[in-house]
């Protein structure tokens, strides 16, 4: 088979966003932004260190995120390429995020681990935050390109590996850049407070954010998975603003407020898809109970709706 054509409404990236679910997500949206206002004039505002804070976080972001990346690319095998780009984007957002928690100082040694410096941890959090816009603007850019059929590889398997290696060999080069070549990155960081630097991350990460908003905006119609997305960039947006922009530096009000936002964010679509695979295991057990059903009372029909069904499967 060369063109899998699913049936619209059977997954997210198909299903058309319902009135009750574009509520919801500007409700969502709405709320955080409410928060954002009100909290933007104390970003700045220093609070005690909280030395488990950063390991909380950083495991929230790491785990939730690889379990995103993990459900996406289950789901490749049926949908377009699309997909798999937008699940290495959170498989790159979780391996950023494990190197810039092995690397933050004072969490697994003063320095950091893996050679970091005083500039290592800011530029792993740029290169997570701007590398994850860029991958959902691609999927952003990709996801109409062939409406109403998808074309996946003859082996899904060759594309989901090319995939994790890919995402591995980049968040080795963004590793090797941000420990032993961050001699050539500006100078961000001045002990735990931003430095003139860091204009770099206001004029780079926060508008790079927006771009795939506004392109998932544009186009339409917008399905569930899109419209979900695009409440994890709206949230990315704010959280870069608190915590990278607004802030004066490490364990301020930004700072904290920005990464709470950050587990909001991550957390986002992976409920969103667990719900669905809920739903859609639901789906099967009604249908496998009919087709037992239809087996006793006429085998005939029973062997042709099985041989639909697996086929669909």
């Amino acid at each position: 088979m060369d063109f899998v054509s699913p049936e619209e409404g059977v997954f997210l990236s198909t299903m058309p966003a319902s009135r009750s679910q574009r509520r919801l997500a500007l409700a969502i949206v709405l709320i955080a932004t409410i928060l954002f206002l009100a909290s933007a004039p104390f970003a700045k505002v220093q609070l005690q260190r909280v030395d488990a804070f950063i390991p909380v976080y950083e495991t929230a972001v790491v785990i939730f995120d690889l379990i995103t990346a993990i459900l996406l690319f289950g789901q490749f095998a049926l949908r377009s390429r699309a997909i798999l780009v937008l699940a290495s984007g959170y498989l790159i957002t979780s391996t950023t995020a494990l190197v810039h928690a092995l690397s933050f100082p004072g969490l697994f040694s003063p320095q950091g681990l893996l050679g970091a410096g005083p500039q290592t941890t800011v530029w792993l959090y740029v290169f997570w935050h701007v590398g994850f816009a860029v991958f959902v603007l691609a999927y952003a850019l990709m996801k109409d390109e062939s409406a109403g059929h998808y074309a996946p590889y003859r082996s899904a398997r060759v594309g989901i590996v090319s995939s994790v290696c890919l995402v591995l060999a980049l968040t080795g080069l963004l590793t090797l850049l941000a420990t032993v070549g961050q001699a050539v990155l500006p100078p961000v960081m001045e002990g735990n407070k931003y430095g003139p630097g860091s204009y770099l991350i206001a004029l780079g990460a926060w508008p790079i954010a927006l771009l795939p908003l506004a392109v998932l905006l544009a186009r339409g119609p917008r399905s569930v998975l899109d419209l979900w997305v695009m409440v994890v960039m709206s949230v990315q947006v704010l959280e870069v603003a608190l915590s990278a922009t607004l802030n004066g530096g490490r364990f301020d009000v930004g700072f904290y407020l920005g990464r709470i936002y950050g587990v909001g964010a991550v957390s986002v679509v992976l409920l969103i898809l667990l719900i669905e695979h809920g739903r859609l295991y639901g789906q099967l057990v009604v249908k496998q109970a009919e087709l037992r059903r239809l087996s006793v009372a006429d085998p005939l029909t029973a062997i042709t709706n099985r041989r639909s069904f697996d086929e669909a499967c």
